[in-house]
């Protein structure tokens, strides 16, 4: 093992980081960037490295710190962290601490060789997986960029379309009574209710249209709650819907939607922040990317990650490592991917701060 990068998420990887719970690993880092004499800040969890030559875009490459619990399932112990045949398994190597030591090799060796100008910064987020307040704080910290990069396992795919992400509640109301006298006391049982209409929901509902490079928008039930004690009738029972949105959609559609379905439920919207974002195929972001990966065309992606936060900013999600790795047993990232990873920020940092340049971003 001779790249630096290596030791350096073998190192991360070891340190457990579960979202809510970043502080160590972000400790880690702004050591990291301190080694390299490199301007770096923590605001919370969250880290900000940047590297300032002349007036400029301002480029934001972003991933995150922290990781899903380790789940059932594991075969080897998700914090050893130690590299075997080229492989490194452990929580959070491959989502996305792979992508973080990648953008931190990249920026180093844009600080010491180019002369491009512009604004590089680099920020590792606390709480993606879970509220994703680690990017809020960090845009609320560095304004507005002229565009981002979002670290995540995509194959080093260009990804430039992300599905949006609704979560809509269904309530049914009925009326109790003792479980002992249901054939004779009038009731309505609220659970049988909400599992007689969720079954016209079954197993998944599509909205009408499909968005080229995300396709359907979905939504799918994926919690149900009713009832306290075995000896009661419930009187009320919950579902919680999931829906990833296309551009073509918003969540008051699947609301409509859901309504036909199920008629007798009550239906409201929990959440609708994290919306779909899409950077047109011909932005100059994009194509630079596209030559820095050498790949003929940008993809979608349905999967959820900061980049939601980035709306109205050019930005593409593309980072070393496979995302069905992600928040699985054995989790792991190759030794062969973190180069590769390495080898395309360092050629698409400058790169993009150039096409943001052409494209006549004021300075």
């Amino acid at each position: 093992m001779t790249q630096p990068w290596l030791g350096w998420l073998s190192e991360l990887v070891a340190i457990p980081s579960i979202s809510g719970d970043e502080a160590r690993a972000a400790d880690w880092v702004v050591a990291l960037f301190r080694s390299s004499k490199l301007d770096v800040e923590r605001v919370g969890n969250s880290v900000i490295a940047r590297v300032v030559r002349g007036r400029g875009p301002k480029l934001l490459l972003h991933s995150h710190l922290d990781t899903v619990p380790i789940g059932e399932g594991w075969t080897r112990d998700p914090y050893a962290a130690q590299w075997e045949d080229g492989k490194l398994v452990g929580r959070g190597a491959n989502d996305a601490k792979a992508s973080v030591v990648a953008m931190a090799a990249a920026l180093m060796a844009f600080a010491e060789d180019s002369d491009v100008h512009g604004e590089a910064i680099v920020a590792y987020t606390a709480c993606e997986e879970t509220t994703n307040s680690g990017m809020a704080d960090v845009l609320a910290k560095i304004g507005r960029p002229d565009g981002g990069f979002c670290g995540e396992p995509t194959g080093l795919e260009i990804v430039r379309a992300q599905s949006g992400l609704a979560v809509l509640v269904a309530e049914w109301h009925g009326r109790s009574c003792h479980a002992a006298h249901v054939a004779r006391v009038p009731h309505d049982n609220a659970l049988h209710a909400a599992c007689r209409e969720l079954s016209a929901t079954a197993p998944y509902l599509t909205l009408a249209g499909e968005h080229p490079l995300l396709g359907k928008s979905t939504t799918v039930s994926t919690v149900l709650r009713a009832g306290e004690r075995s000896n009661v009738v419930p009187d009320r029972a919950e579902a919680v819907f999931d829906a990833r949105l296309s551009p073509l959609h918003r969540a008051s559609d699947v609301v409509d939607l859901l309504a036909e379905r199920m008629p007798n439920a009550n239906l409201k919207i929990r959440s609708e922040r994290l919306k779909p974002v899409e950077t047109p195929e011909d932005h100059p972001l994009v194509r630079a990317a596209l030559v820095a990966a050498n790949k003929p065309r940008a993809i979608g992606s349905n999967t959820m990650s900061d980049m939601a936060l980035l709306a109205g900013v050019p930005a593409v999600k593309v980072g070393p490592g496979e995302t069905a790795r992600s928040h699985t047993p054995n989790e792991f990232v190759l030794a062969s991917e973190v180069d590769a990873g390495v080898a395309f920020y360092t050629r698409a940092l400058p790169a993009a701060l150039e096409a943001l340049a052409a494209q006549g971003v004021p300075a």
